[in-house]
């Protein structure tokens, strides 16, 4: 993972803006980019890229481009062990 984003990962985290442990599975949406911030990384996810977008049950919805949702699911795995 690029340096920065890993940086960014582990500030939002530590900051409660990203979780770390596994909530229930909420929903997941795939699609177009709608132009919004992407929540790892906070550049905006255009159209022509994929958005994922994560409703938690806490009832946040996170918006991640491809890279960031596998960036911060790596971080969270290798966290799991700690």
């Amino acid at each position: 993972m690029p340096w920065n984003l890993v940086t960014s990962i582990r500030d939002k985290v530590q900051g409660g803006a990203l979780p770390l442990r596994p909530d229930p599975a909420g929903k997941c949406w795939v699609g177009k980019g709608t132009s919004r911030p992407c929540d790892a990384c906070d550049a905006s996810i255009t159209a022509e890229q994929v958005e994922y977008e994560l409703d938690l049950p806490d009832g946040r919805t996170l918006r991640f481009h491809s890279k960031c949702l596998a960036a911060w699911h790596e971080f969270r795995a290798e966290r799991m062990h700690e």
